[in-house]
């Protein structure tokens, strides 16, 4: 493995806020969403059925790991890359 190579997403454990419940292996994608691509991916080719959040790479991930505007925190990740 280089250590030169992007990753394309995310693998995480949330927890939700409401409830504050436990949820693993949510995917968040790296990738673009464009409602032009057939079948439904982001750009990496991910399904879209198998995304459950797009964020602008690590350092936007990382911003999750923290209450702020959305429903979940992020507690832990490992990061995916393109076979």
């Amino acid at each position: 493995m280089t250590q030169d190579r992007q990753p394309i997403g995310a693998h995480a454990v949330i927890q939700w806020l409401d409830n504050g419940e436990e949820g693993d292996c949510y995917y968040f994608s790296f990738g673009e969403y464009s409602d032009e691509n057939e079948p439904d991916c982001d750009s990496f080719g991910v399904p879209d059925d198998r995304i459950f959040f797009y964020c602008d790479g690590e350092h936007a991930l990382k911003s999750y790991m923290t209450k702020g505007a959305e429903d979940f925190i992020v507690l832990n990740y490992e990061l995916s890359y393109k076979d």
